[in-house]
Formats: structure tokens, C-alpha cells, sequence
């Protein structure tokens, strides 16, 4: 038999009919397959060398199929596919006839990374191929493509399932096992898969859309909840469709998971808050309401009926009626709302609104501009508005209240400043008399009691009258009577006289009194009231006296400032603590921590210190420290702001020079 039919192939005939019969014709059938096709094919030896490459190489990658052979595939492939790729090899190549198949990178012409999709099977023993095959598919742009799909999945939360028909459970992506915080072996397989799965409450509907889905071809459109890993539940969309088989039936249903958890549980949260808050506005029980630009009532609380007697249809879809305002009030309540509507300003006014029994009702309303989700501000208005009708009846008691009391002060100021003459010309007498006794000046008395009861009568009578006095200056004070008889004193003079009537009683309490003015003071003389100047040190000095310990010191400075002269009297007492500071100056207000101190005086020394110093355009100004002492400071200007003209007066209120006045004014200070 001749050699050429005996290795011919055996063929059904078909090759014979596209090649011929020679082995030539097959030859070239056979290769123009391999050089023609789209997939590369490659012979590799047992290390790995080329020994053949088909022409698709140049397609794929851009290079020569001639001048790869007799490289190493595996310096051929990416680095870091190395190592995977000989691991394979050598596993293909220890069984004959073994399959194997990678996925390895190689480079192109251009500089780019192909990726390849490797089959290789073990041909060492087929003396015709004595290698391994590999047959190489480009899939690029498949692994692009899907890896763009994972990635599209985790960024917008969605994942792709795929339930063939006769199956127990669908094929679920790494989408969908990412957004259930699981692995996706994690994922159940069996037919019982939704129990796993699925809220209690959302697996029969869920099942049932499934099964109708694949009976009746109709789309599936659903949220239901999905249980994570953690246990919590997650909000699913599902949107899948039926795919047919080739036997135009349905196979399978391909479905889009998509994670709305937070979408979902946020329009929950806000429907929470929506019958909250509409609850609140309803059970409230101050009316809420809300207006567009022109006014319109868009929403009002049904608890306008109870307070107006006006049902909230009423007012739905209308605007405010100018007749339902008290016409006193309506440009009021205009100009309000026009503010806040145009510059977005919260406004607060009371006005009075029609009830529907004809009478007016006193509302408070706070207007505010409303603002929507993000927090901008609309043109629309809400508005809060109360009954404040018992209010308005309680501020006008107060309000009578307090006329009345002002107008009884009033009276009480004004009959103390009338009596001012009928209770000091008895209290002189009373004085001047028993200084009389006391001085025995017509002889003496007799008994030596007679002279101690006159010297408690004239010490008593000049106490009286110097408490009396205050008063009545402060009552003349708050009337509105107190006159200044301003004329030039002679300030160092005035000072001196001062101290020397406190002199007597600081020396009998251990006090050291001192007097320093400034080396620079130009200022000799200041126009005031004489009487009511020395009134001012008098006070402050018998305060200072009254209040430092033995061994202490009291001392007067005087300096210039820029609107006049400041006068400071200081010592080294007990001090005054500072949260009652404030206190000071007010007429009957004491700060003492000796109670046999605190009932030495009327309250009245520093408050008449502060009234007469402020008559005189100036200020009293109080320093303090607890158990370091005490600073009063009173500045006055050279000349007071207005010049008030000496009024006349009657000669018993007119300043007196009788010798017993000035001395009972110095038994007061302890002279």
C-alpha cells in the first residue's frame, strides 16, 4: 500500500470535499484555520520556550510571531503573574493530557498590559504537537467591563442576581453579598434561601411576585428587607425582568438589587416627624399657622376655634381680613408682617383680633420666615400666635398698681417736704434748751442728775433731729424740692472744718485721720451748696469712722480731674463684700456685719451722698475689699451743669450761723 494513503486522515468525508484528497490539501485546510483564527495558539515546551506561534499574536499584542519563538512565556507575562503561571505549568505538565486554564497579563507594542485568558492542555506525549497548547483569548475589555460593573456596584449600592428556573436559589454577585455585609459563600444556596434572607413580613410577597414573574413574564418591582450579617435589616429595591430560553420560554430571572436603606429610613424618620410635629401643632395650645406671600392662610391649628371661635376652614385659601384686626392695631401688625416676609427678620407684636362673637381678643404672635429642607429661607411664613388676653388684664392691674403707689409717694414726698419746718423748729428748741441746762447758764441746777438728764436730752434731741433731717432731705430729694444754694465755697476750708467736727470722735475710737491734697490742685474755690457739700464729707467721713476698728486709719484726698474735683475717702476697715456693692446708695439700704453697727443709722447716709453729688452734675463711685477696707470717691465739677436759682424761702429754712444748730450738727459726727 502505498505510504501516502496509509497516513492519510480518516475523514467523513467534508475535509475531502473543502481540500481535496492529497495530504498537501489538508495541510493547508488545517493551517489556514490556525493562521486565520482570532485566538492565539501557542506550543510551549517542558520549560516553557515557544516553539510555535500562530499569526494572531500581531493582532493581539503587536509583535512578531517570528520573533517570539525561544522565549520563556514566563518572562513574557507581568511580574506579578509569574509565579502563579509556573505553578500551573508544572502542574499541567506531571499529567499527560491535563488541562489547565490562567488568566495572565502580557505586553503590548504600545506599552499596555493585554490580559489573556489562557487554556493549555499537556501534548507532550502527541508526537505531532510534543507540547503544551495553549490556546489565548484577548479579554481585555471583558475584565474592564467588569470591573467597571463592581465597582459601579459598590459606589451606588447595587448588585445583579440571576435565578434560573428549576434552580433552589438564585446566583447572587458580590454586590449583593457586600451590601448584606457577608462574603458570598456566605450567601444561602437552597431552596429555603428566603427564609434566610428575608423579613418575616416580606416573604410571601416577595416569593409570590417571583413565581408570577416566571408564569407570567411580568417585570418585578418591589422594596422589601434583607437581613445582614449583623442582624439588622436592609431596605431592597428589586427590579428584575424574565429571560427567555432558546426555546422562547422562560429560563431565568435576572434581577437588580439596590441598597435604599437610607433613603428609605430617612422619608420614615421624616414621616415620624411630619405626625409628630402635626400632632404637636394640633394638641397645641397656642395657634400655628402658616402663610404665603400674600397673606393667604395655608395652614391654620384647630385650636383657633377655641380661641377665636373661628373653625380653620375659615381661614384656609383667604388672607387675613383687615376688618378681623382692631383698627389701632392693623398698620402695626402690616408693617410687621411686611418686614418678614421681605427681609426674612423674625417679628414679635400684640394686637387684638376679631372673635366670632364680635369682641376683640388680645393674641401675641412671633412670625419667623419659613425654610425648607436644607435650611434656606422660602417666601413663605410661619406664624405662632396666643391668648394673651389674661396678660394684658393683669399688666393693666399692675400698671393702676403702680400709679397709684407712685402718686401716694408722691403725696408722702411732698407732706415729708411741707413738714419739714413744723419738725425741726421744736427739736431746735428742744436742743437749744437743754444746752441751756446743760451749760448751766443762769446758775447751777442743784442736783448733779439734772446735768446728766440734760446732757441725754440735748444728745438725743441732736440724734433726732439728724435722722429726722435726712429724711426729710430725701423725701425733698425724690419731690423734687431740694433747692442748691450755690455759691463759691472755699474747698480746702470746707474740708478742714469737716474733719475737725469728726476729729473728736475718731480720736476716742483709737482712729488716725489724715488729710492729703494733691501738691499740684490749682482749684481754691468751687461753686456749690455749701451746706449740702459739707453734708456729703460729714457722712462719708462719720461712715468711715463708724466702721474702722481701732488702730485704723481714715484718710481724705483730694485731687483735679478733667471735669473737676475728686474727693476720696478711704480707711482700712472691714471692707464691704462686692455682690452687695450695688446695693449702697439706695435710700435705707445697710450692708453691716455687726448688728449692733447695722442699727447705728437709717440706711439714708450714702444714698443722700449720692442724690446731692448727682444734683450737682458729679457721682459717687464705691470700692471694696473684705477686711482690706473701703473707698468712697465723689467727683464733682467746678461748676455745677445748670446754675439753679436760689427760690425764696421762708426764714427758718434759710442756712442758719446759730451756734447751737453747728453744734448739735457736731454731737451727731462725735465732735
Amino acid at each position: 500500500m502505498d505510504r501516502s494513503a496509509e497516513e492519510e486522515p480518516a475523514n467523513d468525508g467534508r475535509i475531502s470535499a473543502c481540500t481535496g484528497d492529497g495530504p498537501r490539501s489538508v495541510e493547508r485546510f488545517y493551517r489556514a484555520l490556525v493562521e486565520n483564527a482570532g485566538d492565539i495558539l501557542t506550543i510551549l515546551d517542558r520549560d516553557g520556550l515557544i516553539t510555535y506561534q500562530s499569526p494572531a499574536v500581531r493582532e493581539v499584542v503587536g509583535a512578531s510571531e517570528k520573533h517570539l519563538i525561544g522565549y520563556s512565556i514566563f518572562n513574557l507575562v507581568h511580574p506579578d503573574d509569574r509565579e502563579r503561571l509556573q505553578k500551573r505549568f508544572e502542574e499541567c505538565i506531571r499529567v499527560s493530557e491535563s488541562s489547565t486554564m490562567e488568566i495572565v497579563r502580557l505586553p503590548h507594542a504600545n506599552g499596555t498590559w493585554r490580559r489573556m485568558e489562557v487554556r493549555a492542555r499537556n501534548l507532550l506525549a502527541d508526537p505531532d504537537v510534543a507540547g503544551i497548547l495553549c490556546c489565548s483569548r484577548d479579554v481585555t475589555e471583558t475584565h474592564r467591563l467588569e470591573s467597571q460593573l463592581r465597582e459601579a456596584e459598590q459606589l451606588a449600592r447595587f448588585g445583579i442576581w440571576r435565578w434560573v428556573k428549576g434552580e433552589p436559589a438564585p446566583q447572587w454577585s458580590r454586590g449583593v453579598a457586600r451590601i448584606l455585609g457577608r462574603g458570598e459563600t456566605q450567601l444561602p444556596r437552597g431552596g429555603d434561601w428566603y427564609e434566610h434572607l428575608v423579613h418575616p413580613d416580606d416573604r410571601d410577597e416577595l416569593l409570590s411576585k417571583f413565581l408570577d414573574a416566571f408564569e407570567t413574564q411580568e417585570p418585578v418591582n418591589c422594596v422589601t428587607r434583607f437581613r445582614a450579617d449583623d442582624g439588622d435589616y436592609r431596605y431592597i429595591k428589586t427590579h428584575a425582568y424574565a429571560e427567555g430560553d432558546a426555546h422562547s420560554e422562560i429560563g431565568a430571572l435576572v434581577g437588580l438589587a439596590e441598597d435604599v436603606t437610607e433613603e428609605i429610613e430617612a422619608e420614615l424618620a421624616l414621616r415620624a416627624n411630619e405626625a409628630r410635629y402635626r400632632l404637636m401643632t394640633e394638641q397645641a395650645s397656642d395657634i400655628v399657622a402658616h402663610y404665603d406671600t400674600e397673606a393667604r392662610v395655608i395652614f391654620i391649628s384647630p385650636v383657633v376655634e377655641s380661641i377665636l371661635g373661628r373653625a380653620p376652614e375659615e381661614f384656609i385659601g383667604n388672607p387675613i381680613e383687615e376688618a378681623m384686626i382692631h383698627p389701632d392695631d392693623f398698620p402695626r401688625v402690616r408693617s410687621a408682617f411686611i418686614e418678614c416676609a421681605v427681609k426674612g427678620r423674625q417679628v414679635q407684636f400684640d394686637y387684638r383680633f376679631l372673635h366670632a362673637d364680635g369682641t376683640y381678643v388680645w393674641l401675641e404672635t412671633t412670625m419667623s420666615a419659613a425654610r425648607d429642607a436644607a435650611g434656606q429661607r422660602t417666601t413663605e411664613i410661619v406664624g405662632i400666635s396666643r391668648n394673651v388676653g389674661e396678660r394684658k388684664r393683669h399688666e393693666k392691674e399692675l400698671m393702676d398698681a403702680r400709679e397709684h403707689a407712685e402718686a401716694a409717694n408722691r403725696t408722702k414726698s411732698r407732706f415729708l417736704a411741707n413738714m419739714s419746718h413744723e419738725l425741726r423748729t421744736p427739736l431746735n428748741a428742744i436742743i437749744g434748751f437743754s444746752e441751756i441746762l446743760r451749760m448751766q447758764m443762769f446758775g447751777q441746777l442743784g442736783h448733779a442728775r439734772y446735768l446728766e438728764y440734760a446732757q441725754l436730752i440735748n444728745e438725743s434731741g441732736a440724734l433726732l433731729l439728724d435722722l429726722i433731717s435726712d429724711i426729710l432731705d430725701m423725701s425733698k430729694i425724690e419731690a423734687g424740692k431740694y433747692n442748691l444754694h450755690l455759691e463759691p465755697v472755699n474747698l480746702r476750708s470746707l474740708l478742714d472744718s469737716s474733719l475737725r467736727l469728726v476729729r473728736g470722735r475718731a480720736e476716742e475710737n483709737g482712729i488716725g485721720l489724715t488729710m492729703n491734697v494733691a501738691p499740684d490742685l490749682m482749684v481754691d474755690e468751687i461753686v456749690a451748696d455749701e451746706r449740702a457739700l459739707k453734708q456729703i464729707m460729714l457722712n462719708l467721713l462719720s461712715n468711715s469712722i463708724k466702721f474702722t476698728p481701732s488702730g485704723g486709719k481714715v484718710s481724705v484726698s483730694v485731687k483735679e480731674t478733667t471735669i473737676g474735683i475728686s474727693i476720696a475717702v478711704s480707711d482700712n476697715g472691714r471692707g464691704i463684700p462686692h455682690d452687695q456693692i450695688a446695693r449702697l446708695g439706695k435710700p435705707f439700704e445697710q450692708v453691716a456685719t455687726n448688728a449692733a453697727l447695722s442699727k447705728q443709722g437709717t440706711g439714708l447716709g450714702l444714698a443722700l451722698v449720692r442724690s446731692l453729688a448727682e444734683l450737682h452734675g458729679g457721682a459717687m463711685v464705691i470700692e471694696s475689699e473684705v477686711d482690706r477696707g473701703t473707698v468712697v470717691t465723689v467727683t464733682l465739677p467746678l461748676t455745677p451743669h445748670c446754675i439753679v436759682p436760689v427760690p425764696h424761702m421762708d426764714p427758718d429754712e434759710r442756712p442758719t450761723n446759730d451756734p447751737l444748730s453747728n453744734r448739735a450738727l457736731a454731737n451727731l459726727a462725735g465732735g
